[in-house]
């Protein structure tokens, strides 16, 4: 297989990826036999201004495994002091750095988060990469040392630049399906979800179906709307961007198409909406020509779901520390992540979860949801 097939099979499988409950685990070794390093880091987060950043998804990969305890060690341990990390904030969008140079010559010898962690599990001479998100978040890649005897090669490098935005929109995708609580659901699971706005295209481009609350946007014709069956964005610019985007998502028959984002102003609402482009590859030979070909996904970043802790406490029965838990977990925030704003281990994270299945007698965290989304009818009786 050619460098440039397995480059096709990593994008292929990414993207499948994004939609699906087992997130990209089944896709790490394509990446790393891919890019040739021995492993690799997703860090999507709030930066905002001032503060913590919020960290709302973290996936650390050694081969084609999954390191829970890697995750969970460099949050608790290293996080908080890893000289890196206020330098990365001073690079600019998707410029690529070698770990080792942002660390001076004293802190290698000296850094906890340098020898501890980077060379005890054999990445300090990996590459680093930030990339800005649309609206407050960034992205931080990681990926592990060279497995070529010479180090990094210039075909490595170029592998990592084409990568690093569909490992972007990857995150931002997946964000959003974990915010609507649709990981994993079908196709016709996405047009019944009320979180969500998704508007489905054929390989024209041509809107195929979309649910209730895509509908509503584009009725309101506020900032995009539906003109004789295409999507059309208000602004000149800004429809000649989605149009652009379109087109990487929707290429000719037979080529992997590639996602983006971009956000479409709105005269009403308090903020922009954001709309997450995604391809969808179906591979039988015999589909019609006007099959499914791209999702558009419709996010209006300030009205994600909140849940109210003291809620949750007084109807469910739960004490304090589990309601932070459960309206965490629900409104998106992943236990890593929760962890980390809470100053906790992961494990303590957990074991409230497993407190909060054995009251409400549920197994699964999208029982927990369902549960938690269904009081939101009751807020102002308990107001």
């Amino acid at each position: 297989m050619s460098a440039e097939d397995r480059f096709e099979r990593v994008l292929e499988n990414l993207y499948r990826a994004a939609l699906a409950d087992a997130g990209w685990e089944s896709v790490a070794g394509l990446i790393h036999d891919a890019i040739r390093t021995n492993g690799h880091s997703l860090t999507y987060a709030d930066v905002g201004t001032g503060g913590e950043p919020g960290i709302h998804l973290a996936r650390f990969f050694v081969g084609t495994q999954r390191r829970r305890d890697h995750e969970q060690t460099y949050f608790r341990d290293y996080f908080p002091r890893d000289e890196a990390i206020p330098r990365l904030h001073g690079l600019r969008d998707g410029e690529l750095v070698f770990k080792s140079d942002l660390y001076t010559d004293q802190e290698k010898k000296t850094s906890a988060a340098y020898n501890e962690f980077r060379c005890a599990n054999g990445n300090e001479n990996g590459l680093f990469m930030g990339l800005d998100g649309l609206d407050g978040h960034g992205i931080v890649l990681s990926f592990g040392n060279s497995t070529e005897r010479t180090g990094w090669g210039h075909d490595q490098i170029r592998t990592v630049k084409r990568l690093a935005p569909h490992l972007c929109q990857f995150a931002r995708v997946r964000c959003a399906m974990a915010d609507a609580r649709a990981l994993g659901a079908s196709l016709t699971e996405l047009l019944e979800s009320r979180r969500l706005g998704i508007i489905q295209l054929d390989r024209r481009g041509r809107i195929r179906e979309a649910n209730d609350r895509a509908q509503g946007v584009l009725l309101k014709r506020d900032g995009l709307c539906d003109r004789g069956g295409a999507l059309v964005a208000r602004h000149r610019e800004e429809h000649a961007e989605l149009q652009r985007l379109l087109a990487q998502a929707l290429p000719p028959s037979g080529l992997q198409g590639a996602g983006g984002s971009m956000k479409i102003t709105r005269r009403e609402a308090s903020g922009p909406l954001v709309l997450e482009i995604h391809p969808v590859r179906e591979t039988a030979a015999d589909c019609p020509a006007w099959q499914l070909g791209a999702l558009v996904l419709l996010v209006d970043p300030v009205a994600r779901p909140r849940v109210d802790p003291d809620l949750v406490a007084t109807v469910l029965g739960l004490t304090p520390a589990e309601s932070l838990v459960a309206a965490a977990l629900a409104t998106g925030q992943t236990v890593a992540g929760l962890a980390h704003a809470q100053g906790c281990a992961e494990s303590t994270v957990r074991t409230h979860l497993k407190r909060i299945y054995r009251k409400l007698g549920i197994r699964k965290q999208t029982e927990l949801v369902r549960r938690l989304m269904s009081l939101e009818g009751l807020r102002k009786r308990f107001r």
